[in-house]
C-alpha cells in the first residue's frame, strides 16, 4: 500500500511532481495573509464591539439609577425638614398647654424652687 505523498506536510510539491513552481505562485503565497489571521482579527473585533455595547448599556443604566437616587434623596430631605419643623412646633410650651387643657393639667406659673443641701460639718 503506497502512501499519498501530498498528505505529508513535510514534502515539497516540487520534489513530488518534479515540476518547478512558478515564481508568481510563490510570491502570492508568501504575501497573502492566511485566512486564520483574518478570522482571529474578526473574532477580536467582534469581542471588542460586544464589550463596547455592554459597557455603554451598563453606563446608561448606572446614570438612570443615579438620577433616581438623587430624586429620592431630595424627597427624603424635604420630608425630614418638614418633620423637624412639625416636631419643633409641637414641642413649644404654648402648643403643649393647648393639648393638655382637656386632661386637667395646667401650665406652671411659678418658677421652680432650687433645693440646696446644707453642708455637713464635722
Amino acid at each position: 500500500m503506497e502512501e499519498n505523498p501530498f498528505l505529508n506536510a513535510d514534502i515539497d510539491p516540487q520534489t513530488v511532481t518534479g515540476e518547478p513552481i512558478a515564481q508568481e505562485q510563490q510570491t502570492a503565497n508568501e504575501t497573502a495573509i492566511p485566512m486564520w489571521s483574518w478570522i482571529k482579527f474578526a473574532m477580536v473585533g467582534f469581542a471588542l464591539m460586544v464589550f463596547y455595547i455592554y459597557n455603554s448599556h451598563h453606563a446608561n443604566k448606572a446614570i438612570r439609577k443615579k438620577e433616581l437616587l438623587i430624586k429620592e434623596l431630595k424627597e427624603l430631605h424635604s420630608e425630614r425638614i418638614s418633620l423637624e419643623s412639625q416636631i419643633t412646633n409641637a414641642s413649644k410650651q404654648s402648643e403643649l398647654s393647648k393639648r393638655l387643657e382637656g386632661s386637667g393639667l395646667k401650665e406652671i406659673t411659678t418658677p421652680p424652687i432650687k433645693l440646696v443641701k446644707p453642708h455637713e460639718q464635722d
